[in-house]
């Protein structure tokens, strides 16, 4: 009885092919829309072309802990350099902001202090009266919409809800 228990269990927890080709061949070109998340996408162009971190490190001027943090998750989406989404992406021979998600690109691309004045005082709030509504600190509220710190994720989506 033990053995064909040991059997049955080992036939049902196969192991999940990470490294194989099958994986990733096709990945995302095969399904219009897919949204990846970064992680999935480096992996992808990494065992595609080949490339080691070390590799892809050298050409893009950053540590090869860098590609393998970015790679497997380590660091948050969020807090990705997108200076080096934008150099991978350029390696990799895909669209500038192929790397990058969609705060990546509100960050990069808009003037971020004008965008947080005109939508607070379109709902024409203070700054004080913005803040407490949307439980963001009003002393760094200020400093975003200055442009002297960069706004994080997580207030750009509560804020980029409110269009």
């Amino acid at each position: 009885m033990r053995r064909k228990q040991r059997k049955n269990k080992e036939k049902n927890t196969g192991a999940v092919l990470t490294k194989s080709s099958e994986v990733f061949q096709g990945m995302f070109e095969e399904v219009p829309g897919i949204e990846a998340d970064i992680p999935d996408k480096i992996k992808y162009h990494l065992h595609r072309t080949k490339t080691s971190y070390r590799k892809l490190a050298n050409a893009l001027g950053c540590s090869r802990d860098t590609i393998f943090s970015y790679a497997n998750g380590k660091i948050p989406e969020d807090h990705m350099d997108i200076a080096v989404l934008k150099k991978m992406a350029v390696y990799f021979e895909e669209d500038m902001y192929y790397f990058c998600n969609e705060y990546h690109r509100f960050v990069d691309t808009a003037d971020v202090p004008q965008y947080l004045k005109g939508i607070r005082r379109g709902k024409g709030m203070s700054q004080r009266e913005f803040c407490e509504k949307f439980q963001i600190p009003l002393s760094a509220y200020k400093k975003y919409e200055t442009g002297k710190v960069q706004i994080p994720g997580k207030y750009y989506r509560i804020i980029a809800g409110l269009e």
